[in-house]
């Protein structure tokens, strides 16, 4: 089991080994134009498990690492290629590839909600206002189709299918009739795509678009707040449609009483951590009773992508399937439980930005190690590993976010984060 309180030199040498393979592997993730992707674009991995195509996720991610390497303009390549293909009611695909151009048409999987989030960080890196502006109607029609298509009754968010999370199966949503559960994540990233839409219309002059995005980000982060906390629990959770509950526990009772009290204590359930959506005593409480204890998130690696306590936690290639949807789509990307190092990365600032400072050092030894360990045993990341082995699981050969996680050192080091500008006060 890793040590994380192992000396200086160990570290920087982790930090050291892994920092060197990201900027080794990074020009083999750069394509230039071709096919039907009419910009220039990242691969997901140099390995043969994924095809040549942009997903919106990890494109998105990536993109920040290479603002970090001075490179912010593939932020802009995955917003004017996705846009490109943006329909009149503003349906914009998630997923466009090299030989067919967009996928998933039926159903609709829609860009996931970082479009804005990367046009802000692309203005702050550059200053071209004026890029911003050709594309803001589009911006805008892509963010307002959520409101459309995916909007409840109850004021918030859910997935259309829930792998369109990029949380593949979820198990808040894989067992589940489709449309039946709000989650936490969605949520969260569109109150932060509504504060960059804020942001941005105040930097054109926009008033009234200024005003209506303003208003959208306060709703729901009242509505996160009042419906998407359980206070008996002290922790954001699923709510359930049909039964008007939290999709937290399986059945009645207490912990002593039963299995599955914590079936549903999901990694997306952190993501408004990550929004920094929590006021600071219920941050305290959920970080304490679930982010940083071993029952749960906190493993020797990472952040498991589900509680440990969950009777669906496991740390298998595949995953529990779904009752619902398309089942290749649910289980080769497992998390019930395996660390994901984004996970670690939303985490470590979540850790930041509450006062857990020495957590986040600490989650930070962790990932440095778990990908130089795999470095050591593979010669290359993977897509996810064993929250309790650390051991490499799917698609060696992996770049897609893990190529971001040397910068959670460099930050922890500055105290300066690319997303800053997203957090500003509106």
């Amino acid at each position: 089991m890793l040590r994380v309180y192992y000396d200086l030199s160990m570290k920087i040498k982790a930090y050291k080994i892994v920092h060197n393979h990201i900027e080794k592997i990074m020009p083999r993730l750069e394509r230039l134009p071709t096919g039907r992707i009419p910009f220039s674009f990242l691969l997901i991995t140099y390995g043969h498990f994924y095809p040549e195509q942009i997903y919106c996720w990890d494109y998105y991610h990536m993109a920040i690492r290479f603002a970090y390497a001075g490179k912010p303009d593939y932020l802009k390549y995955l917003i004017d290629t996705l846009l490109y293909y943006q329909s009149p009611d503003g349906f914009t695909p998630n997923c466009i590839t090299e030989k067919s151009g967009p996928m998933h048409y039926f159903p609709k999987f829609h860009a996931q909600p970082f479009l804005m989030q990367g046009a802000l960080v692309y203005l702050f890196q550059t200053g071209n206002l004026r890029w911003v502006k050709e594309q803001f109607d589009k911006l805008k029609k892509y963010l307002e189709y959520y409101w459309y298509n995916n909007l409840t009754h109850l004021g918030l968010f859910r997935w259309s299918v829930s792998w369109m999370s990029g949380i593949d199966n979820d198990v808040t949503t894989s067992f589940s009739l489709p449309e039946t559960i709000i989650t936490a994540d969605i949520n969260a990233w569109l109150y932060l795509e509504c504060r960059s839409a804020t942001i941005l219309a105040s930097r054109l002059g926009k008033k009234n678009d200024e005003k209506i995005f303003k208003e959208k980000a306060k709703t729901l982060h009242q509505l996160v707040n009042d419906i998407l906390w359980y206070e008996e629990m002290s922790s954001y959770s699923a709510y359930n449609l049909l039964t008007g509950t939290h999709h937290f526990h399986l059945g009645k009772g207490t912990e002593s009483e039963r299995v599955g009290y914590y079936a549903f204590q999901s990694c997306s359930n952190l993501i408004p951590l990550y929004a920094q959506m929590a006021d600071r005593k219920r941050a305290i409480d959920m970080i304490k009773k679930y982010l940083l204890h071993e029952k749960h998130f906190w493993s020797p690696y990472g952040i498991r992508s589900l509680s440990k306590s969950s009777p669906y936690y496991n740390n298998a290639i595949f995953g529990n399937p779904p009752r619902f949807g398309e089942h290749h789509r649910m289980t080769n990307s497992n998390w019930q439980g395996p660390v994901w190092t984004l996970l670690n990365y939303f985490m470590f600032h979540a850790l930041i930005h509450y006062g857990f400072k020495k957590e986040a050092e600490e989650l930070v030894d962790k990932t440095m190690f778990l990908l130089a360990s795999s470095l050591e045993k593979i010669g290359s990341f993977t897509e996810n590993y064993d929250a309790e082995t650390g051991q490499p699981l799917f698609a060696p050969g992996y770049g897609s976010w893990n190529i971001l996680m040397d910068m959670m050192y460099q930050e922890l080091r500055s105290g300066k984060w690319i997303m800053d500008p997203i957090f500003e006060e509106i």
